[in-house]
């Protein structure tokens, strides 16, 4: 679900539970404010009012992780690319290819993560990404030691290799978890019943609505962080794609050794 169609469907339906609860106040008679219908009806309120806050604190602290994780892993993932392309440096010349194709994959992954969320743009890049990759790996694999020094790196490469593998999917987001729709229309129901006893014993006038649409716009606004921070990598609250964007910079500077000439 997009975050700014979740915001607008919790203000929408809670405005139009508010104008329904003044419209059914309305018709009552006074006796609706009566202490013992207040007290009654209090009680219920407040039992919804606390489950609601403490879901939707729930859901804003699992989010805040998800998109401080994602932040992470970009980092250290952008680590791995650098650490990889300074042993195919150590290599030596024979490497000098897979430096092409470890470059060719860094820019696909930027291309593949940092989506405006169109599926159908981002499918070419998921498979360009994936097949780079793996041309990467096998290359890594083809590698031919010719003395202990490229052996050891070598061996450090392959190891390198598999890790980009394994991570490739929790970078990219494809591994992450979105927040459940069924928990935000439960925390929705629950507000909109709030504000339909609110809309019942409100008083009419411009001070009270005020007040009411800010706090509708605050509860909007937390469910927009939430549903926004569960998908880091898209929307205006995204994580920034600068790490491996810089290292790619220092990787096309860097030029590859020359082989000797004979």
């Amino acid at each position: 679900m997009n975050a700014w169609v979740a915001a607008g469907v919790a203000f929408v339906t809670m405005a139009v539970t508010m104008a329904a609860g003044m419209a059914i106040g309305s018709r009552l008679s006074d006796s609706r404010y009566e202490d013992g219908s207040v007290k009654n009806l209090r009680t219920s309120v407040a039992i919804i009012a606390t489950m609601s806050s403490l879901l939707l604190g729930l859901m804003v602290n699992s989010a805040r992780y998800n998109f401080s994780d994602a932040y992470s892993d970009v980092q250290k993932y952008a680590a791995v690319l650098q650490i990889t392309d300074l042993n195919l440096l150590s290599f030596g010349a024979p490497a000098c290819p897979l430096r092409g194709d470890l470059q060719a994959y860094a820019r696909q992954l930027v291309a593949e993560t940092w989506t405006t969320g169109e599926d159908e743009a981002s499918g070419s890049a998921q498979v360009s990404a994936l097949t780079a990759l793996l041309r990467f790996d096998a290359g890594v694999r083809n590698l031919k030691s010719e003395t202990a020094d490229q052996q050891d790196v070598r061996g450090t490469l392959l190891a390198l290799s598999r890790q980009l593998v394994e991570y490739r999917w929790k970078v990219t987001g494809v591994a992450r978890t979105t927040t459940p729709a069924g928990f935000i229309f439960v925390v929705i129901c629950w507000f909109a019943l709030i504000f339909l006893y609110s809309g019942v014993f409100a008083p009419r006038n411009a001070l009270v609505l005020t007040g009411h649409a800010l706090g509708m716009i605050g509860i909007s606004a937390a469910i927009f962080l939430v549903m926004e921070m569960g998908q880091p990598f898209t929307g205006p609250i995204k994580v920034s794609p600068a790490p491996v964007e810089r290292l790619l910079q220092r990787m096309q500077a860097q030029t590859c050794p020359t082989p000797p000439q004979g």
